[in-house]
């Protein structure tokens, strides 16, 4: 992993579950704040934030992209 704000790499659910946090963090908004500005659940985003391996994966990719995350697939040679 790099930087706070820079590419950082992504092994698993808990590491972007990580990764989500801070971000919410950093802008000052709490689990219900996004939950409302995502259309999901509180209990999701609590889920996706300590690595919930099931998360469906096109709410938490708009979950990334509602908080300004991009994510990138660097594809292994």
């Amino acid at each position: 992993m790099r930087s706070e704000e820079g590419t950082r790499a992504i092994n698993g659910p808990k590491d972007l579950g990580e990764l989500l946090r801070k971000k919410r963090k950093a802008q000052q908004l709490t689990q219900g704040q996004v939950a409302d500005f995502c259309g999901v659940s509180v209990k999701f985003i609590s889920e996706v934030e300590r690595g919930k391996e099931t998360a469906e994966i096109g709410k938490v990719l708009h979950l990334l992209k509602m908080l300004g995350i991009d994510l990138f697939a660097d594809l292994r040679e």
